[in-house]
């Protein structure tokens, strides 16, 4: 009798036992939380962007270097979760890193598409969000929230500057065949440049839409020159971009239609090659020849810890996460309130010069660059592929665009 009594004893007690273990190791992470601050980057690092996503966590290194991996204080743990370019499993990874790791910054861009589904997350979750996504929708009314910024500039923006800017030099130029990717970035930077286009006098004469995993562009381009068109637009990017322009030259399109990308990379030149890219006329963020101290500075430093010269996508990270740990410097608190309220309005010097974090949309406001891609003869170092012969800063009004925040806080006027 007293055996078959003492099992059951036995058994709620290990079971009591394991439970409260359980919900000790559970709640770990929030005790070391307190310990110290973590950093995330949540972006494509196995997919056809990780190139560009591998430049993101650099940026994020470099800048933690630059204050010795201590924040008010405390040690900073820096963690990496793959999208592999996917929504599902961005926001899967968002929220584990979230839930696994407390992160204070999430910063990410790869693919407008993840972009917007992991932006829902930081609202939901309460994260302050770097993004580098270029989709109109990321900082529009009743699509953008409060914990999300970014510092590229929206499709918007791109077009009413490289594209406009392109059209003002070339005003003979009245037709436009476009190569664009299917999804969400690539049909929205058709529809902003098609506006632009139309504005300016010119016309949209074919769009061939073309799949994120397309290998062979032959039949875009064959379309393209048959319709004839002045200029043919290349919306794409990554790897895409890459094998497009390269079949560009291959087909001798450039001697029959001027080619325009309008929004590029210097990680995707070097994909594409000073020979093929030659004569193309390209969007920029940010160029590493800017004449001012952030790039000089920025450029020193990135080639003397990874021996390369950055692109705009690290300029573009490292702001996201320098001011970050600046505002939280300024506030003196990781509060992810008190940081929004530090960072909206801040004015500071950054890759293109005196920059603003406009506050009604958290969008940063700075110059979007036009450059044309030099022969191979006249570069003076390798990555000296382009000439910037223009620019523009054109960002939504708030009439345009009349952002009302959900979230309201203290500093709210």
């Amino acid at each position: 009798m007293e055996r078959k009594m003492f099992r059951p004893v036995v058994t709620l007690l290990s079971v009591t036992l394991f439970f409260t273990l359980f919900t000790l190791f559970v709640g770990l992470p929030h005790t070391i939380a307190a310990d110290e601050i973590v950093f995330a980057t949540v972006d494509d690092l196995s997919g056809p962007y990780a190139a560009t996503g591998d430049e993101g966590v650099k940026a994020v290194e470099l800048a933690l270097d630059q204050v010795g991996w201590t924040i008010l204080g405390k040690k900073v743990k820096f963690i990496k979760r793959d999208t592999q370019l996917k929504p599902a499993v961005g926001v899967r990874k968002f929220r584990e890193a979230i839930e696994q790791d407390h992160p204070v910054f999430v910063q990410s861009g790869c693919s407008s598409a993840v972009q917007l589904a992991m932006q829902e997350v930081a609202a939901d979750t309460k994260t302050l969000f770097w993004t580098q996504g270029w989709d109109t929708a990321l900082t529009s009314a009743g699509t953008v929230n409060r914990y999300t910024f970014r510092w590229d500039s929206s499709n918007y923006a791109i077009a009413n500057s490289s594209v406009a800017g392109f059209m003002k030099l070339f005003p003979d130029a009245k037709t436009i065949f476009s190569i664009t990717m299917d999804y969400s970035w690539g049909r929205d930077m058709y529809e902003q440049a098609k506006a632009v286009v139309e504005k300016l006098g010119g016309k949209m004469i074919g769009n061939v839409l073309t799949p994120m995993n397309e290998t062979d562009y032959s039949g875009a381009i064959t379309k393209a020159l048959s319709a004839k068109p002045d200029v043919i637009m290349l919306n794409l990017y990554g790897a895409p971009l890459i094998k497009c322009a390269r079949a560009v030259g291959e087909f001798g399109a450039k001697e029959r239609a001027k080619i325009l990308i309008p929004a590029d990379g210097l990680t995707m030149l070097r994909g594409i090659g000073a020979e093929a890219l030659q004569g193309m006329y390209v969007g920029s963020h940010w160029w590493h020849t800017m004449d001012n101290d952030f790039s000089r500075d920025l450029v020193k430093k990135f080639k003397d810890k990874y021996g390369t010269i950055p692109s705009y996508y690290v300029a573009a990270s490292y702001v996201g996460a320098m001011e970050t740990i600046k505002a939280m410097e300024r506030c003196g608190s990781t509060d992810v309130n008190k940081v929004i309220c530090a960072l909206e309005g801040h004015q500071y010097d950054g890759p293109t010069g005196k920059e603003t974090i406009r506050a009604f949309d958290h969008q940063v406001i700075h110059p979007f660059l036009l450059g044309l891609a030099k022969k191979p003869g006249d570069m003076k170092y390798e990555d000296d592929y382009l000439t910037i012969i223009g620019s523009g800063e054109v960002y939504r009004t708030y009439e345009q665009n009349p952002v009302v925040w959900k979230l309201k806080l203290p500093c709210d006027k």
